[in-house]
């Protein structure tokens, strides 16, 4: 994959992570998570693409379906558009899945956009047995939460990091100024 094609993709991923977390349109983040799946995988490569994630990563058992998930998009068998759904909605939880898989694909091609990073944390506190220290720092244990607010912890962190407010900030609105502190003490009347 050129390097020009690497950064229409990651930008696609962001876009697809920000219509993730949105909930806005889940049918268009799934196929265009299930898209990017498959572009970014490296159709002639014979080897494991898993074995270029972390080690932690590849043993973690919570991830044993995005492992499955890689493996299939990197397979020469692999037709995004042959796979029907059986006209039920697509879950958040599959479309999130495809998306970690274009992460990873992208992971070891280019620095991954702010979007892209987010998302893979995300991912890991709400998947991995045992999320990595930044994920669980970032996301806490998204592990039992249901799945509408591990997508809302996504989009604040994410809403947070575009606005530059902290994290917490972006739902709250901004306390007005206090006065200033006059010079009476207690028990003064003035």
């Amino acid at each position: 994959m050129s390097t020009r094609s690497s950064i229409t993709e990651m930008r696609l991923l962001g876009r697809a992570v920000r219509l993730l977390f949105s909930r806005e349109d889940p049918d268009r983040a799934h196929a265009l998570a299930r898209e990017l799946a498959g572009t970014t995988a490296a159709q002639d490569s014979s080897e494991d693409p898993v074995r270029s994630w972390e080690q932690q990563l590849q043993l973690d058992r919570g991830l044993g379906r995005a492992r499955r998930l890689q493996r299939m998009v990197h397979s020469p068998a692999w037709r995004s558009h042959e796979e029907a759904e059986g006209g039920r909605r697509p879950s958040p939880g599959h479309a999130a899945d495809f998306l970690f898989a274009a992460v990873m694909n992208l992971a070891h091609q280019m620095p991954l956009s702010d979007e892209a990073h987010i998302f893979r944390l995300w991912y890991l506190a709400a998947r991995a047995t045992s999320p990595p220290e930044n994920a669980r720092r970032l996301f806490g244990n998204l592990q039992n939460v249901p799945e509408h607010q591990q997508l809302a912890a996504g989009a604040r962190l994410l809403a947070a990091i575009t606005t530059g407010q902290p994290s917490g900030a972006a739902s709250h609105p901004r306390l007005s100024p206090q006065r200033p502190l006059t010079n009476h003490t207690v028990g003064e009347s003035g």
